[in-house]
């Protein structure tokens, strides 16, 4: 509870200025998937450092491909039958995406039914799948 506790001790707020066109869309977005604009802009804003680093790490696999070398085992997302959230104590990537959790950051231990390919997923990877 005390490391819950220091977490949330730690969160920042963002202030922006944005049109009243996007806010009205936000507010809109927020209702339909039944969650507050807060956590749909920290969605948002964490999903699109995702997307960033995705294609930083698919230009990676071309640069492998084209080098003749194989590219890192991913998790299939279909296998996974159970996640476990852990917090992560060095960085490493996301089983699926290849994006890094970086240490102290949440992630889920995903587990297939044999246990063939466990792995760490990222929060964003996690919600594809939850």
């Amino acid at each position: 509870m005390q490391d819950e506790a220091a977490k949330e001790k730690n969160q920042r707020v963002l202030h922006a200025r944005i049109p009243e066109s996007l806010d009205t869309e936000l507010k809109r977005r927020a209702s339909t998937l039944g969650m507050s604009v807060s956590n749909l802009v920290r969605n948002a804003l964490h999903h699109a450092f995702g997307l960033v680093e995705d294609v930083i790490a698919d230009s990676a696999d071309v640069a492998r491909s084209a080098r003749g070398e194989a590219a890192p085992a991913r998790a299939a997302l279909a296998d996974v039958v159970a996640l476990a959230p852990l917090v992560v104590v060095r960085t490493t990537p996301c089983t699926n995406c290849a994006r890094n959790v970086t240490a102290g950051e949440q992630a889920f231990a995903a587990l297939t039914p044999d246990a063939r390919v466990p792995g760490v997923l990222c929060p964003t990877c996690k919600q594809v799948i939850s």
